[in-house]
């Protein structure tokens, strides 16, 4: 089973096959380590029967239910915050070769085991539970198969019904995450195509699939007894695990990151970040090496580390080199594998955040010695609900006046059954991955171990890399890394080791220095100068504290003008609200009557959104000049808040809005009536039934030191 398109998501158009058999035999509960599995002389009665509801029909059933663990919460986190257009980048697509004499009937026997077995791949999530989403786990039933014929019969093609099954989101909140596709040929299955949200699966959870599907198949084949290990525990058995910790423990697994969030820099990439107007969104190119393999585990055998940590030190090598900044920073998504928790088949992972110091001007075994001992303290604290982590990072980013952009990622991947097929180094530009571009996410730097070399692959938003750059940097790595491997003597510093890139300098002017940030105090005054009330404007850092003089020609607040720099901190690079601001002007006369009148409807606005924030995340106060996390609110409710907005008849707050610094005032500026022709969100497509109480709302008292 190889994916078809790594890294890629996928989307569903309903393309109907032609279902002329329910899976047969009686599918043991899951938890036996062997299953008869013989197509002649079946062992199994028909699973239960189909229990979809039909369009206005009632809900399906429920076996069990539980909190989100605290990886699924990062998937769903991400899900929910990108666009419905965008949202198969999240989806994974596997081609799974039917072998000679399986029948249509006997597939769908396995694909319905394998349904009953694993109840994550029968999860829907519940966006309106109180206090937080929950995950509902359906009985089994028999799997929807798609089929797809190779002949010219009239049918759609199947590229068409795959294409269909990738290309739409999926319903969270009522839809499996998974979708089957079977390619036939004279009616017989020759190949299935699986469609995974990733929810469910990542590259790990897929290795551990396939020896599953391998086996069952084969014993299918073979008319013997499928011999699995018992699944130790599911889904819903984790969260319950994370739940039994309770307020103490949970808070225990979040000492470490309330520690470390403080010390991340606000943005790695600012004295690179550009915005462009045309031209692609970003980059992507992939380099495969066969020399790479056996020149990393050397360097790693020498250095006593794992092979990760020596392409990380590259990877901070490379960044350091491209930033000009020695503290590098990203999401490292491999933390979690060498935990217990692994043992669930599902995807349980969430990010783990790095912080690597490289001052000094360390040689390559330090770099990597001080990566590797980052990594090791990461794995050591990675278990904990990553909503709370993206809350501290949020609230830190608002406490600062500035987003705090930790929005690289790193990934390490093992895929021993596949060949690099090449003698030499090898690179390929890929497609523009615009989807992913949307995403917020800066780069993506993954490495994959082949048998018998290494595809090191980068994507990177163009606003902070261009397309030579995305090469240079992969390059760059591979040079990095031979040179070590072939001279054991080689101990590049950092300031030589970056001369191996060759990267442009960054563009003029630099960036102004603000502790651990780097910020733009021309932008800034630019942005204070478009207000209508400023007539002029002068930015600069004093004494570690940035310091806005302003001269009004209309009565304007020091609140107004936080709103106002904090609506283009979030997409205006180096922007940052002042700590300090001395207004002169018109603006001497700061009493509320100078001040110009809200109009009904944002005051309208501004109300339903306080009173929704509050109602939903149970507060009984909410500041309108606080961001959504700052003033209290949980990520998780986001979808909460949207519905009961909508109930009040106001739209268009955006999911990622909420882990944003935009201030609750300046959001509510933003909505806009709901319009009943209004698509619905698939991912919450339902109206909750009273989302929020209206004693729950009464209660919430808005607090705001503007002018409503």
């Amino acid at each position: 089973m190889v994916p078809l398109f790594p890294g890629t998501a996928i989307l569903e158009g309903v393309v109907h096959g032609r279902r002329t058999a329910e899976a047969d035999g009686n599918a043991p509960d899951g938890t036996g380590q062997e299953v008869a599995m013989n197509q002649r002389t079946p062992t199994w009665a028909p699973p239960a029967p189909d229990a979809r509801p039909m369009a206005d029909g009632p809900a399906p059933p429920t076996v069990r239910d539980a909190e989100l663990c605290w990886g699924q919460r990062y998937h769903w986190l991400r899900y929910q915050q990108a666009a419905p257009a965008d949202r198969h980048d999240a989806h994974i697509v596997v081609g799974c070769p039917v072998p000679e004499g399986v029948t249509p009937t006997g597939l769908r026997t396995v694909l319905d085991y394998l349904v009953r077995r694993h109840e994550g791949l029968r999860t829907v999530i519940d966006p309106y539970a109180r206090p937080r989403p929950r995950q509902l786990v359906q009985p089994p039933r028999p799997l929807t198969l798609h089929t797809a014929s190779t002949e010219a019969d009239g049918t759609p093609t199947p590229a068409e019904v795959v294409a269909g099954l990738t290309e739409r989101p999926f319903s969270m909140a009522a839809e499996w995450p998974i979708r089957v596709c079977a390619v036939t040929t004279g009616g017989m299955p020759r190949r299935l195509v699986v469609v995974l949200h990733h929810l469910a699966f990542d590259d790990w959870g897929l290795a551990l699939f396939q020896r599953e599907f391998d086996e069952l198949i084969d014993a299918l084949t073979s008319r013997r007894r499928a011999r699995l290990q018992p699944v130790a525990r599911q889904p819903a058995d984790l969260a319950g695990a994370e739940a039994a910790l309770g307020p103490a423990g949970r808070e225990a697994t979040l000492e470490h990151w309330r520690t470390l969030v403080p010390r991340l820099p606000s943005d790695t990439f600012g004295a690179r970040r550009t915005p462009v107007a045309a031209g692609p969104a970003a980059h992507s190119a992939t380099l495969t090496s066969p020399e790479l393999l056996g020149a990393v585990r050397e360097i790693a055998g020498r250095l006593r580390v794992w092979p990760s940590a020596v392409h990380l030190a590259a990877y901070a090598v490379a960044t350091v080199a491209w930033t000009g900044e020695t503290t590098v920073t990203h999401r490292w998504l491999a933390s979690h594998r060498e935990g217990a928790r692994m043992d669930v088949l599902t995807c349980m992972f969430s990010p783990t955040l790095i912080r690597v110091e490289l001052t000094g001007d360390p040689g390559f075994a330090e770099v990597t010695a001080r990566v590797a001992e980052q990594l090791r303290l990461a794995q050591r604290h990675a278990h904990a609900p990553w909503d709370e982590v993206a809350e501290l990072v949020a609230r830190e980013g608002f406490r600062r006046g500035r987003p705090l952009r930790v929005t690289s990622e790193v990934n390490f991947l093992s895929s021993p059954a596949q060949r690099c097929g090449s003698r030499r180094d090898r690179l390929v530009r890929g497609a523009e991955p615009a989807a992913w571009a949307r995403s917020g996410t800066d780069t993506y730097f993954r490495v994959r171990e082949l048998s018998d070399g290494v595809a090191l692959g980068l994507d990177a938003r163009t606003e902070v890399m261009d397309a030579e750059a995305v090469e240079a940097f992969l390059r760059g790595c591979v040079r990095l890394l031979t040179a070590h491997a072939q001279d054991p003597g080689q101990d590049l510093r950092l300031s030589g080791a970056a001369e191996l890139f060759g990267f442009a300098p960054a563009p003029a002017p630099a960036p102004a220095r603000l502790g651990a940030d780097l910020v733009r105090p021309a932008a800034i005054a630019s942005v204070l100068r478009a207000h209508p009330a400023i007539a002029a404007a002068e930015v600069t850092v004093r004494d570690g504290r940035l310091e806005a003089r302003v001269t009004a020609r209309a009565p304007v607040d020091e609140p107004e003008l936080r709103r106002t720099v904090l609506d283009a901190a979030a997409e205006v690079p180096g922007v940052s609200r002042p700590d300090r601001f001395t207004i002169t002007g018109a603006a001497d006369e700061t009493d509320d009557s100078g001040a110009p009148t809200a109009e009904p409807s944002s005051v309208a606005a501004r109300e339903a959104l306080l009173r929704a924030v509050g109602g939903v995340n149970g507060l009984s106060t909410v500041d309108a000049e606080a961001s959504y996390t700052a003033a209290g609110g949980r990520l998780l409710c986001g979808a909460r808040v949207r519905a009961e907005l909508r109930a009040l008849g106001w739209s268009g707050l955006e999911p990622t809005e909420l882990a944003g610094v935009r201030p609750l005032a300046t959001l509510a500026a933003r909505l806009r009536p709901v319009d009943p022709v209004d698509p619905v969100d698939p991912v919450d497509p339902v109206d909750p039934v009273d989302p929020v109480d209206s004693g729950a709302r009464e209660r919430t008292e808005v607090r705001s030191r503007a002018p409503l």
